[in-house]
């Protein structure tokens, strides 16, 4: 029989699981889409914006900055692909689970 200890460790490793998962896939179409700086924008042209959200936290459980940072990156690029871009900036840092992106058509 299990004590109570051994079930608490358990539950509390099931539930730290989540924490560094990556929930969102690139899209077929967005594997061309690519991250640009504000100087390579200027040879672009603008789409619009792209706003991404992914959970930063579980629970009490602050997830990894990395993997939300990849999330939020591949979620602009599925919306780029989406509106025909190839091309997205980075408008502002990540904060809370959130950020912009402006998605641009750039030549090839």
């Amino acid at each position: 029989m299990l004590n109570r200890t051994s079930v608490v460790a358990a539950l509390l490793l099931v539930s730290l699981l989540p924490a560094g998962c990556t929930w969102v896939d690139l899209n077929a179409q967005a594997k061309e889409v690519t991250l640009i700086d504000a100087a390579a924008a200027g040879q672009c042209k603008l789409l619009g914006v792209a706003d991404s959200m992914s959970a930063d936290h579980i629970g009490v459980l602050n997830r990894k900055k990395s993997k939300v940072a990849l999330e939020l990156l591949t979620l602009a690029k599925n919306s780029a692909a989406d509106m025909g871009g190839n091309a997205v900036s980075e408008v502002a840092p990540m904060e809370a689970g959130k950020q912009s992106f402006n998605v641009y058509l750039c030549p090839e």
